[in-house]
């Protein structure tokens, strides 16, 4: 996920799989940006997964 951010230019950080403050709030500013509902806010849940999913190749 984090290398998925960081294609969109939303997470600048290392790759370590820790959903730390930084990468909550890069998922957070991704779910305004998109208009995603139905995932609380900086929760990577089914529908930000679906949507960053779609856009992104995760290398």
């Amino acid at each position: 996920m984090q290398r998925r951010l960081e294609e969109i230019w939303l997470y600048h950080g290392r790759d370590d799989g820790d959903y730390s403050d930084r990468v909550e709030h890069a998922v957070n500013v991704y779910q305004s940006y998109k208009a995603i509902e139905g995932d609380p806010p900086g929760v990577y849940g089914p529908e930000t997964r679906r949507a960053l999913e779609a856009e992104t190749t995760g290398r």
